[in-house]
Parts: structure tokens; C-alpha cells; sequence
């Protein structure tokens, strides 16, 4: 996005505009030498933009200093701003913002990369411009609703915050913006989240089944071996032994494998099951069994 030089010159000084307000830059009266824009940037890419843009929009003279510190290295630039066009760098939110279509995202495309950052999607997806005053977070939530981006406005530590937080809105901010580049990258990673959702909820899905199935299993199994050593498995009816034998043969099976092995109804088989789970709750202990003989 930072390497992206609009063509039109109302797009180039809607741009720059945004940077500027969306950086927290400020004027400079250098008396005799007219006023300067003062931009403090933290990104190297979007510094040079500043330059490019304003030698585009009026051919302005640019001053670059860098300053390292031990957490990071600020990047201020002072452009001298032709006569006539100060008062652009003046004006309050509500008269900053273009009336044309295409000088709107211009200017929120500044507005991004001088006060804006996106989470990478793999973490989750959060996309939010700190702007520098109230009136302008409400511009840039605008902006974004013309975008049919529903965006939230929140203060975090003293600062005005507009942020979203769906997917697809986030993609179609991008896309405006024209960050093509992100728009792929996020896209991507938001494909491969969605498998990996899908595969992790059809796992646990399956896995919670194969649970239920051999818990079930394992409680049938009982309740036949109970029969069987009670001696009343052989006097059951023909079509209950017949279904303790099928299921002592095939314990991992689930109820619709049974059904079908069997070729009989996924319902008979469970009813089936159940009456031999209920008959061997009526047996008693073997201890019991003893003791009344």
C-alpha cells in the first residue's frame, strides 16, 4: 500500500492529507520561509511515500531526519508547503474529508498508514485507526460505512480508537485502500483457518461418536456376558440370542454398522439391545445367586 502513487493529483494531496492528519502532524511557521508540514512516522515505507507525494502534489522541498533509540526509530519529515495550499493542513475533520469518490479513499488509505495496523489473521482478525482526535475517529467510521464496513468506536488509553473485527469487512477495507497485496495474504490464511475449524469440529464430532459408541459397546457386552453367565442367554427368544451373537462379534461396530451387517432397521437393533441391557439388570450378583442357594 505504501508503494501505491495514485495518479490523479487531488488523490495525491488527499492522500498526503490523511498521513498528515492521521500521524498527528502539525505546522511550522519558519518565518520568511513560509509554513512546513511536520510528520513523525515510525515506517520507513511510509516516510518515503510522504517525500514522493509531496514532490508529486507541488514539488515541495523535503527535510528527512532520522532518530534511533533503544525501542525504535522515529522518522521526521518537513515538507515546505507551497503558497496557497496551507490551509488544506488547517482544516478540522468535518471540512478535511473530499467530497469525490475517489479522493475519500485517498484519503482513508493516508488516514491507514499514518494511524492505522492490522493483526495478522492467524491470531485474529482485528483491523483499527488511532485517530488523533474524537471528530476524526467518527470521519474514518464513515468512511468506512460507505464502505458498508460496520466499524466500532471505542477510547483505549486516552485515545480514540475506530476498529472491525469481522473478516469481511476487513477485506473490503483493504481492498478500498488498495493493499491488493494484503488482501491475498489475508485472505489465504483465512481459507486455511477455515479448514482447519472445519476438520477440528468434524474430528471432535467423529471423536465424541467412536466415545459414545464403544461406551455403549462396552455396556451391551456386559449386560450379554451377565446373561450368559446367569445360564439365561439360551432360553431368551430367537431374535435376542441371535442379537447378543452379533454384537459379541462385532463389539466396535456403532448401532447403524450393526444395523447393516445384520440388515435389519438401525431402530430394531437398538431395541433389541436395550431389552438385553434391561433382562440383565433384573439378574442378580453371582454372590447373590450363592447365597440363595
Amino acid at each position: 500500500m505504501a508503494g501505491l502513487l495514485p495518479a490523479r493529483p487531488c488523490c495525491q494531496l488527499s492522500e498526503l492529507l490523511g498521513i498528515y492528519f492521521g500521524s498527528r502532524g502539525r505546522l511550522l511557521h519558519r518565518g520568511g520561509d513560509g509554513e512546513a508540514a511536520y510528520f513523525s512516522l515510525l515506517r520507513n515505507a511510509v516516510a518515503r511515500k510522504v517525500v514522493r507525494l509531496g514532490r508529486a502534489v507541488g514539488h515541495m522541498e523535503a527535510k528527512y531526519q532520522a532518530v534511533k533509540t533503544k525501542k525504535r526509530t522515529t522518522l521526521f519529515i518537513e515538507l515546505s508547503l507551497p503558497a496557497g495550499m496551507q490551509n488544506a493542513f488547517k482544516q478540522p475533520a468535518v471540512r478535511a474529508v473530499p467530497e469525490a469518490a475517489c479522493d475519500r479513499k485517498a484519503l482513508l488509505r493516508g488516514l491507514f498508514l499514518g494511524c492505522g495496523s492490522v493483526n495478522a489473521p492467524s491470531s485474529r482478525y482485528h483491523l483499527e485507526f488511532v485517530a488523533p482526535t474524537q471528530s476524526w475517529a467518527v470521519a474514518i467510521r464513515d468512511l468506512a460505512a460507505e464502505a458498508e464496513v460496520q466499524a466500532g468506536v471505542m477510547e483505549r488509553g486516552g485515545q480514540n480508537v475506530v476498529y472491525v473485527k469481522e473478516g469481511d469487512g476487513i477485506v473490503r477495507l483493504l481492498s478500498l485502500m488498495g493493499a491488493s497485496r494484503a488482501v491475498m495474504e489475508f485472505e489465504n490464511v483465512r481459507v486455511v483457518r477455515s479448514v482447519s475449524g472445519q476438520v477440528n469440529r468434524r474430528l471432535n464430532f467423529e471423536t465424541a461418536n467412536i466415545g459414545k459408541a464403544i461406551g455403549s459397546g462396552l455396556r451391551q457386552m456386559a449386560a450379554i456376558e451377565k446373561l450368559e453367565v446367569a445360564g439365561r442367554l439360551e432360553s431368551l427368544p430367537t431374535a435376542l440370542r441371535e442379537m447378543a451373537r452379533w454384537r459379541a462379534a462385532y463389539p466396535e461396530l456403532n448401532l447403524a454398522e450393526l444395523a447393516d451387517r445384520m440388515k435389519l432397521s438401525k431402530s430394531a437393533v437398538n431395541h433389541r439391545l436395550r431389552r438385553l441391557q434391561h433382562m440383565s439388570a433384573n439378574v442378580p450378583p453371582p454372590d447373590h445367586a450363592r447365597r440363595s442357594a
